[in-house]
């Protein structure tokens, strides 16, 4: 069974996913992480949610920013070099 949920990014825009519920008793929780073209309905994102769900872990997995159904430009998705996070070195 799935569930779509809407949840804000951390730079601000929605972001669109689905759970993938897990059957029977609960053992776990997982998000899948994708590459950032791919979606939430990927061949890949959708059948290995669906099988950890038949295991009995559920897992969340989404739409990048400006992908699918999630708000915002994928463009301006933060990169480690513009990230607004110090590094290492600046601390």
């Amino acid at each position: 069974m799935t569930e779509e949920v809407r949840f804000k990014s951390i730079v601000g825009p929605e972001l669109a996913g689905v759970i993938d519920l897990p059957d029977g008793e609960i053992r776990g929780w997982g998000i899948f992480v994708h590459g950032f073209t791919l979606g939430k309905n990927s061949p890949a994102a959708s059948r290995v949610s669906k099988q950890l769900a038949s295991e009995g872990i559920g897992m969340l997995r989404y739409d990048n920013l400006g992908i699918g159904g999630s708000d915002g430009d994928w463009g301006t998705v933060p990169s480690p070099s513009r990230s607004r996070t110090p590094s290492v070195q600046q601390l």
